[in-house]
């Protein structure tokens, strides 16, 4: 029971972070837009920013998901800590890619960053499980 909390923590963390950084992203685009009205310039590396800011930020929260869900389950074996996080993550990223596959196809760059984001999951639960398991309470 213990670990299904866990799944549920670390997935709604991620997907409440995720969408409120997807309206910070979308306020930091209309003022972006408005400052490159004056700057032509800023039009052709606007695409770039994308990748730049966006996928590390990305890549973060789904380590810090894969954190609170290891440290809310607090299993001792590394591999049901690791299940744990790659259902979070599953869950968190099929859940952002999944309505977008109903007017499009998934491009090779959202292989990689659904990829990455399992990866990240991961790691943040290996992270959490090194640095507990063992310690004296």
């Amino acid at each position: 029971m213990r670990s299904l909390k866990a799944i549920i923590a670390g997935t709604v963390f991620i997907i409440v972070v995720i969408l409120f950084l997807q309206l910070a992203y979308i306020f930091a685009a209309v003022g972006y837009n408005a400052l490159a009205k004056d700057y032509p310039l800023l039009n052709d590396i606007v695409g770039y920013f994308r990748y730049i800011i966006g996928i590390p930020i990305f890549i973060a929260v789904m380590f810090f998901g894969g954190y609170i869900t290891a440290s809310l389950a607090n299993l001792v074996t590394m591999k049901r800590t690791l299940l744990n996080c790659f259902v979070v993550g599953l869950i968190a990223t099929g859940g952002m890619i999944y309505p977008t596959l109903a007017t499009s196809s998934i491009t090779n760059t959202g292989v990689v960053i659904f990829i990455l984001s399992l990866v990240a999951t991961a790691a943040g639960g290996w992270y959490w499980h090194k640095n507990t398991i063992g310690l004296p309470e």
